[in-house]
């Protein structure tokens, strides 16, 4: 089937040099690699070469064992009908073809032999795409101060994996302090904590914070060339090597807000379908407020968007929107550092909290109360989410140290993806400048002036 994409740049160029292979593709493979070249300048570089990778396998494998390897979704699609569509828009035909494998009720057999179909190249392509001598990784999850932590239930789903270190929090117990010795003070005239600014060597999206409040992003001092970019809104291209990527719940207040009133706007003006509805809240090109993020591209806009419109219950709550910023950010941006923050999380409102895109009138707005209890139970789930969805990542495998620690609580869990660490008991209490020191020598970066030593339990 011939189609009609949108395409420009390097993503026409890779379709017209591959367009004889994605022609013998079935209907619904070839659509989906087209509207993902169409995504083209909005997606990440590890989705572009991703993309890049899969067309030059394909077009390398001989046409009869590729003939063979689609055979079951072509089988299906002729079943269903989908190959008789009439369709030519990428996008359009995904919708039409996906309504009618569902009318015909094939839907889960069509899924089934595209998941098989993509278990068998994946592996192939994640030979290609990652070295088993790339970089080491690093992820931190943090419990905020405020979450009503339950020692004898911390880190609970996590049982018998990692290394639990007993921490020497003198000095540190409350949240600037514990913070600015864990990640480190700032470096004069670079800005940000010495481990960051080493780390992203003048590429913000290979460092994230992500975060319900604000702590981390206070922490990381922009210097003045910084600060100048981080004013300019859209146009910051964060070129400055003191730039990385930081997003916070609290601090996209407005645009959360404006997003909701884009979305109730359109819900009250009447949608065609879930579809349109879909693609209506893809096209916004709502801009937050200049200085609500640290780096802000148009790539980044559009991630940030998309995690609030297609998230469950990002919108809604703080450290849902942690939890799934995360992974998408694992899952597209891959990057070398990241850091999580959860926090308290307000307490649910019967009904009304969970009414998607609403807007409440004044007489029903129930007054807002904290909930630390509910906080801790959520976030021991979702830092869970966060590092299984890491650990399914071949960029992460074998790579990663995770660390999670919670503000004021003298206890560290350790676990690194590449050898298990053993429990061991009679440990002396880490600073937290050590925890530093361990997180740089992990990397493999420099750190000046840091007092710490880094903990070999971890590192052996």
């Amino acid at each position: 089937m011939q189609f009609n994409a949108a395409l420009t740049g390097d993503a026409a160029t890779l379709a017209r040099q591959h367009g004889e292979m994605l022609a013998r593709l079935p209907a619904t493979v070839h659509a989906f690699i087209l509207v993902e070249l169409e995504k083209w300048p909005m997606l990440f570089g590890p989705e572009q070469r991703y993309q890049r990778a899969l067309l030059e396998h394909l077009s390398r494998v001989p046409t009869g064992e590729l003939d063979q390897a689609v055979s079951g979704i072509g089988r299906i699609e002729a079943e269903s009908g989908v190959n008789r569509l009439g369709e030519r828009n990428p996008a359009r035909f995904q919708d039409e073809a996906q309504a009618l494998l569902r009318k015909r009720g094939l839907i889960v057999d069509w899924r089934g032999e595209v998941d098989g179909f993509f278990q068998k190249v994946d592996p192939v392509l994640e030979a290609t795409l990652y070295a088993a001598d790339a970089r080491r990784r690093l992820v931190v999850q943090l419990y905020g101060g405020g979450i009503a932590v339950q020692r004898d239930r911390l880190w609970k789903r996590f049982k018998g994996v990692g290394l639990r270190l007993p921490l020497n929090l003198e000095g540190t117990n409350a949240t600037e302090p514990f913070l600015q010795a864990l990640f480190g003070a700032g470096e004069p005239g670079r800005g940000g904590p010495a481990l960051f600014a080493a780390a992203i060597e003048s590429a913000p999206l290979d460092a994230w914070l992500i975060e319900s409040h604000e702590a981390l992003h206070a922490l990381w001092k922009m210097s003045k060339t910084s600060e100048t970019s981080e004013t300019s809104g859209r146009n910051d291209r964060g070129t400055s090597s003191a730039s990385l990527t930081g997003l916070s719940y609290d601090r996209l207040r407005s645009y959360r807000d404006d997003l909701t009133r884009a979305l109730n706007r359109k819900i009250q003006s009447g949608v065609e379908s879930p579809q349109a509805f879909a693609a209506y809240a893809r096209s916004l090109q709502i801009v937050p407020p200049a200085g609500t993020l640290l780096y802000a591209p148009d790539i980044l806009l559009a991630f940030v968007r998309d995690v609030l419109i297609s998230g469950n219950g990002t919108l809604l709550m703080n450290n849902t929107f942690v939890e799934w910023a995360a992974i998408q950010a694992l899952r597209r941006a891959q990057p070398r550092i990241l850091v999580t923050r959860f926090g308290v999380r307000d307490r649910l409102k019967p009904f009304s909290s969970m009414v998607l895109f609403s807007q409440p009138r004044a007489t029903d707005q129930i007054p807002v109360a904290q909930d630390p209890v509910g906080s801790f139970i959520d976030v021991e789930q979702l830092s869970y989410y966060v590092w299984l969805n890491a650990e399914k990542n071949p960029a992460y495998r074998k790579k990663t140290l995770y660390l999670f620690l919670a503000e004021g609580v003298d206890e560290m869990l350790a676990i690194r993806s590449d050898a298990p660490i053993a429990a061991q008991s009679g440990l002396t209490p880490a600073r937290l400048s050590d925890v530093h020191a361990t997180m740089a020598q992990w990397l493999g970066v420099s750190v000046p002036n840091g007092s710490g030593r880094p903990i070999v339990e971890i590192l052996q």
